[in-house]
């Protein structure tokens, strides 16, 4: 097939954390189908509101990449010249060069929105896979509108867990599948340090928001009975000098090794020093982390939050309350004590089976066959 990915969400040079997930699922579904990226992005530094767009344009393999940059306008009028310049660009540059079998649209706005436009217009399907909670969209009363037409009016829509799929069921009728995330499990190799006298405890996430729980791992730090351990806290973000604050509050700051932001590439380096990986989230729709962690064959520790819980199992970790900062202790310091019985070999297997590249083209493929032969058979 040929397939049509639209997204405002992807990784580029200012921003390789951006999207990843996306990205991976572009890169497993080239392997089998033929896939053309767009992700177009609003230039806020610059005001041009006479000026259409700037793009590249990479190829490889089966993947296409195009990176579509629209210049700031005027206020109100912003989000409708984004909309447009970009349906003119994928019109002229895509729909009337090759056939598409499939749009695959991510997030619902504004990618869901164009992409359903299209389906209208078009009459190419439309599939929509969420990742996110949908009052989040709700800037606006226009946000609001676009996002709920979206969500009724595409093809179908793809929620990354149950847990989304839930919430999303409360402003659409449309049909819900559930496809979660998928890891590139060849980008993390089997972890096979050798123990030292510490355990080593990791978190990696966001630090501009509240939402990774570092502050409640902090807390549970300094009520730990065990002596001998270290927090490898990577991340970045406006309140990454809060938590080195309060980690010398909770005098747990010679415990705490914050490394700033750590890039993609360098990911499992950083999972590979580690012995157990936490997220104290208090909401999550996935939890792409844990996956990955688990990849190198990490049990963890993390909340029940949405996604998580559908991810780890009694043999690759331990689930907790969200914001519970005593069960949290008492998770650290009985994975610390019983680290042997956890089978990284056996955790990596299940994260492959369930996560990898194969599991997720499998169930996304038998979707878009679906798709394609409903609307077929409707014309």
């Amino acid at each position: 097939m040929d397939i049509l990915i639209l997204t405002h969400s992807y990784p580029d040079e200012k921003n390789k954390w951006r999207g990843t997930f996306i990205k991976d699922q572009a890169k497993a579904l080239s392997e089998i189908h033929d896939v053309t990226v767009v992700y177009f992005t609003v230039d806020n530094n610059r005001l041009a509101p006479f000026t259409n767009f700037s793009f590249s344009k990479n190829i490889t393999g089966n993947l296409t990449e195009y990176s579509v940059t629209v210049p700031r306008s005027f206020p109100v009028i912003n989000q409708v010249k984004y909309l447009f310049v970009t349906y003119k660009f994928i019109s002229d540059h895509i729909l009337n060069k090759k056939k598409i079998d499939i749009i695959h649209s991510h997030l619902s706005y504004p990618a869901g929105f164009l992409g359903t436009i299209i389906y209208k217009i078009k009459r190419i399907p439309n599939v929509i896979t969420e990742h996110t909670w949908i009052r989040k969209y709700f800037r606006s009363p226009i946000h609001k509108i676009c996002v709920k037409y979206a969500l009724n009016n595409c093809s179908l829509i793809i929620a990354v867990s149950n847990a989304l799929k839930t919430d999303i069921q409360n402003f659409s009728t449309n049909s819900i599948s559930v496809v979660p995330n998928v890891v590139d499990i060849e980008r993390f190799p089997l972890a096979e340090r050798k123990r030292d006298e510490n355990i080593n405890l990791g978190l990696l996430g966001g630090l501009s928001n509240y939402r990774k729980g570092l502050d409640l791992l902090i807390k549970a730090a300094s009520k730990l009975s065990i002596i001998n351990f270290i927090i490898h806290i990577g991340g970045t973000g406006s309140l990454l000098d809060s938590y080195k604050r309060m980690a010398k509050e909770y005098q747990v700051d010679e415990k705490c090794k914050f490394y700033g932001e750590i890039q993609p590439e360098k990911v499992p380096d950083y999972f590979s020093n580690l012995d157990i990986f936490v997220l104290a989230s208090r909401d999550e729709t996935f939890g792409m982390v844990v996956i990955e962690a688990m990849s190198v064959g990490l049990p963890v520790i993390a909340t029940k939050c949405g996604g998580p819980q559908e991810i780890v199992t009694p043999s690759s970790g331990l689930l907790v309350s969200p914001e519970n900062v005593d069960e949290l202790v008492d998770a650290i310091e009985q994975m610390s004590v019983k680290l042997e019985t956890y089978d990284r070999i056996a955790i990596r297997k299940y994260t492959s089976d369930t996560y990898g590249y194969n599991a997720f083209r499998n169930s996304i493929s038998k979707i878009y066959n679906d798709v394609f032969e409903s609307v077929r058979a409707r014309r």
